[in-house]
């Protein structure tokens, strides 16, 4: 889903079961346009797929700070009660609104001054309450790694989750209710912490839990285990056991890597394989299919990492090299077509004309109201940002400061600029009145009573922002295109070779796909609990 300059995005309905209250839904419609606002594409993936009886606990890797609770409450339907560490609670707006939204603390080890005890009584009394709102037919979301990292993949989960879903589970069979699901999520971003990049939040099955405790085929717990803790091993052994099926389970979800360059790697050949089969032109695709098309590649790619490992070396070695050359002279895949027209003087001539014109239009008002609505806090933003990450080992927070930040000061920035200015343009006054103002809209604005100057530049602010945004992306991609033009006619790219050498790689990477049965197609079936996608690739039968 694409959400334009002045439209919103198409949000799932709430079911009528489970209708939030007024509070969370005046929360959520200010949540989605900051989300409409922060991202430039966002896709939600199988969200009709959602069990529609029994409760359900939403879990996901928790790479984005803030972003991703909010990101989830926007999108998924029915409200959603969440659980977030107390230390959240101490900020006082923040505090109010998380009330709004029905958060629930979770105190950890490293949060405050309790002692051990206490906080094992505040979780375990916690873990109840939610509990009995997943039994009961509501939803929650949970983050079991318990803190938010900059990791490619998952790092060690708490059993958290599994408890809650235990109880939940033993809960809505003593109540006769529909029994609960655990519903993993992917959360995939192509750069959770900077302003106006993508994200696609994916829907996946329900997951597979085994029987429970006490029941034929339930997990079984050690010797120790029982001897330690007696008859309350046998559910420690069991959510230790869905815990372990939960990380695989997310780590698959969210196309983990052992690192970030690993998973920037796959994205590249992700790019590199569509750029190949799209043929002279190379379509744009959306973010969701670029997800698909990644954990394709992820899939075919650990296959035959176990299958061929030499192969796989083989092809990695010879990938980054042609990378690192893409990177040196700044190219990407989908721009290794059509030499003839890129070097063109129509090609010149375009791109010319289109840089002229944003920056015509950028020395012009919209440029000077957007300056004048996001330059101050915008600075402001990157000198609190930059101070508080010195203090912060852990530098997954940097998106949810930005956003946070700027959430609270740009209004307010807004809100200033549009009642200082609005009496000084209209107000009778104002010592402008005294002079001939110069332009076109200046003495339309003059003419207004000031009060209502100050509504149309509030509302003028953020849209100035956006069209600014929209004619720096174009003046940018037109004087990269010219650059480019210059560099093809000087000879400066040996670009037969460097084509040459680009189709012969993507042409032999996309043949490892060719005759596997990988994630994607019509008879692929997603693995078990417990299991990653190249487990259950394999050669397609041969026909005949």
């Amino acid at each position: 889903m694409r959400n334009p300059l002045w439209s919103n995005m198409a949000w799932e309905k709430d079911p009528p079961n489970l209708q939030p209250s007024k509070g969370y839904l005046r929360i959520r419609k200010v949540n989605r346009a900051i989300m409409e606002t922060w991202f430039r594409e966002i896709s939600i993936v199988d969200v009709d797929t959602v069990p529609e009886d029994g409760g359900i606990i939403y879990t996901a890797w928790h790479p984005g700070g803030l972003v991703d609770p909010m990101l989830m409450m926007a999108a998924l339907p029915g409200g959603l009660t969440f659980a977030a560490k107390s230390t959240l609670f101490k900020i006082p707006i923040l505090s109010r609104i998380m009330k709004w939204m029905n958060v629930q603390p979770v105190q950890r080890h490293q949060d405050g001054d309790a002692t051990p005890e206490e906080r094992k009584a505040t979780n375990s009394k916690l873990i109840e309450t939610l509990a009995e709102r997943v039994a009961c037919g509501e939803r929650i979301a949970i983050f079991p790694e318990g803190m938010s990292h900059t990791e490619s993949h998952a790092v060690e989960m708490k059993t958290g989750a599994a408890r809650i879903f235990l109880k939940a589970h033993r809960r809505a069979l003593e109540l006769g209710k529909p029994t609960p699901h655990i519903v993993p999520l992917g959360l995939h971003y192509s750069d959770q912490h900077s302003f106006r990049e993508r994200v696609s939040l994916q829907i996946n099955r329900p997951m597979e839990t085994p029987p429970l405790p006490g029941e034929e085929g339930a997990p079984k717990p050690t010797e120790e285990q029982l001897q330690h803790f007696g008859e309350d091993a046998h559910d420690r052994a069991w959510c230790q056991n869905v815990t372990s099926l939960l990380q695989t389970e997310i780590n698959r979800t969210s196309h983990a890597q052992e690192s970030w360059e690993d998973r920037e790697l796959v994205w590249r050949a992700r790019r590199m394989i569509h750029t190949i089969r799209s043929g002279e032109k190379v379509s744009k695709i959306e973010y969701k299919e670029a997800v698909l098309g990644s954990r394709r590649v992820r899939a075919a790619w650990q296959y035959l990492s176990v299958n061929d490992s030499k192969r796989t070396k083989q092809i990695e070695e010879r990938f980054k090299k042609h990378h690192h050359e893409m990177e040196r002279i700044q190219l990407r895949s989908w721009e290794l077509k059509d030499r003839k027209r890129k070097i063109s003087k129509s090609s010149f001539v375009k791109n010319l004309a289109l840089w002229i014109w944003s920056a015509s239009w950028m020395l012009g008002f919209v440029t000077w109201s957007a300056m004048i609505a996001t330059g101050v806090p915008y600075l402001f933003v990157r000198y609190l940002v930059r101070i508080k990450s010195r203090h912060e080992d852990n530098k997954a927070g940097i998106g949810s400061m930005k956003l946070l930040y700027s959430v609270a000061l740009y209004p307010l920035w807004w809100s200033i600029c549009a009642i200082s200015l609005g009496w000084f343009i209209a107000s009778a006054s104002s010592p402008l009145q005294d002079f001939n103002l110069p332009g076109l809209i200046l003495p339309v604005l003059a003419a207004i009573p000031w009060p209502l100057v100050s509504i149309i530049l509030v509302i003028w602010w953020p849209i100035s922002a956006r069209l600014h945004l929209k004619l720096y992306q174009r003046l940018s991609k037109s004087w990269k295109n010219l650059r480019l033009w210059f560099k093809l006619r000087s000879g400066q790219i040996e670009w037969e070779a460097l084509t040459k050498a680009h189709q012969s790689l993507a042409m032999e990477m996309a043949s490892i796909g060719d005759d596997l049965l990988l994630p994607g197609d019509a008879d692929w079936v997603d693995p078990p609990a417990g299991k990653d996608d190249w487990e259950m690739v394999h050669f397609r039968a041969s026909e005949g």
